[in-house]
C-alpha cells in the first residue's frame, strides 16, 4: 500500500512544531533516527507501517491522524461582514478580512472611501509592502510625496515604510481590497 507522503510530511512536521519538539526531541520519543524523521518531514521518504506506528505510539497520536491530509474549512463570507473601523469622519472604513498570522505573513481588508475623502496611513516598520486592488471607482494613493492614479482592475504595489495618503477621487465611493504583506 503506498502511503500519502505528502499527508505524512504535512501532519508530522505541524505536530512537532505544535509541541516544539526539536528533530532530536521527536528521535528521542519514538525511537526513529532523527536523519528518518528529516527525510520523511521532507517528502524524501515514504515510512513503512511500523514507522509511522513507533512515531504515532511516541507522539500518543492515533495512526490515522498521520495519514489524513488535514480537512480544509470553506467559509463564504461577505466583505462587510464585521464592523468596520472608521477614521474620524467615518468616510473611509475598514474592513479586516484575513487576520495576520505568523505561518501566512499576511493580512488581508475591504476598504471603502467616500468622494473627496483623504485618508493618512502610517508608515509600517521593517520591510512591509501593500497591494490595493481597486474593484470600484478611482484612488490616488501617494507614496512618500509620488502620486499614483489606480483606476478600476488596476493595483498599486508599494514598500509602505514611508508616510502614504489613500483620496478617493471621482464622484462615486471607491472600494478597493488591500493586503499587507511583511516580509522578513
Amino acid at each position: 500500500m503506498e502511503q500519502p507522503v505528502d499527508a505524512i510530511a504535512n501532519n508530522l512536521q505541524s505536530v512537532r512544531e505544535a509541541r516544539k519538539l526539536s528533530l532530536d526531541k521527536l528521535s528521542e520519543l519514538t525511537g526513529v533516527s532523527k536523519s528518518m524523521l528529516r527525510q520523511i518531514e521532507t517528502g524524501k521518504s515514504s515510512p513503512t507501517i511500523a514507522t509511522i506506528w513507533k512515531i504515532a505510539n511516541g507522539l500518543k497520536v492515533s495512526f490515522t491522524s498521520l495519514l489524513q491530509k488535514p480537512t480544509v474549512e470553506a467559509i463564504v463570507k461577505s466583505f462587510r461582514a464585521e464592523k468596520p473601523l472608521t477614521a474620524k469622519s467615518e468616510h473611509y472604513r475598514l474592513f479586516p478580512l484575513i487576520p495576520f498570522e505568523p505561518e501566512q505573513s499576511f493580512e488581508t481588508y475591504y476598504i471603502e472611501i467616500d468622494p473627496d475623502t483623504l485618508f493618512f496611513g502610517e508608515p509600517h516598520e521593517g520591510n512591509v509592502y501593500e497591494y490595493v486592488f481597486v474593484l470600484k471607482g478611482q484612488l490616488e494613493i501617494s507614496v512618500d510625496g509620488r502620486i499614483f492614479k489606480i483606476n478600476e482592475n488596476e493595483f498599486l504595489q508599494f514598500q509602505a515604510n514611508c508616510p502614504h495618503e489613500y483620496k478617493c477621487i471621482g464622484n462615486k465611493m471607491a472600494s478597493a481590497m488591500m493586503q499587507i504583506s511583511y516580509l522578513s
